[in-house]
């Protein structure tokens, strides 16, 4: 199953990327990329892309101002059927939502507002920390992968997957999902 995983997971950082580059450009007609139709999707965490408050924009917090846009983006992963989310982010991720008024404390609680299970994973992105082993980033993996498995199997479906961009923590860990349980079922 470790080549099969491996295969998935290159499949969906390229969507993911591919994702990225649209709404860099401003195309935000899709916000998520599907690894289970109508089951399991993955997203970049709202805004990251943002045509205004994107990661080009200088500074790491979010200004108030973008809190519309935030709401927004929940909104439409609402309307796209997400009825589960499980969220990867840090906590010092998180604080990029801290300057704005999303009707809850933080953006985990403005996800339940509006009728959205979650469960938060918190697992600081590997691909920023220094001197990380590689025997170290694969027992986070393998722990990161059981609970979001677990936490699949127990959540309403559809559920997004999401870190930060979507890419080093949430696509092989999506893989994984995928291969335990879209592949186990076509087996």
């Amino acid at each position: 199953m470790q080549r099969e995983i491996e295969c998935k997971t290159k499949t969906i950082k390229a969507a993911m990327a591919a994702l990225g580059a649209r709404l860099d450009e401003g195309d935000e007609s899709e916000l998520l990329v599907w690894v289970i139709p109508r089951a399991f999707a993955c997203a970049h965490r709202p805004l990251r892309h943002h045509r205004i408050f994107g990661r080009a924009k200088k500074g790491r917090y979010l200004p108030s101002k973008a809190a519309p846009a935030v709401l927004e983006w929940i909104r439409r992963v609402k309307e796209l059927g997400i009825r589960s989310i499980i969220c990867l982010m840090h906590p010092n991720e998180l604080k990029h939502y801290a300057a704005l008024d999303l009707g809850a404390p933080n953006l985990i609680e403005s996800y339940q507002q509006i009728d959205i299970e979650v469960r938060h994973i918190p697992w600081d992105d590997p691909g920023h920390r220094q001197g990380l082993s590689p025997a170290t980033y694969e027992e986070e993996l393998a722990r990161v992968r059981v609970e979001v498995l677990n936490s699949f199997d127990d959540l309403p479906k559809p559920v997004l997957l999401h870190c930060s961009a979507g890419i080093d923590r949430s696509s092989p860990v999506a893989a994984f999902v995928y291969c335990s349980r879209a592949l186990a079922s076509e087996a």
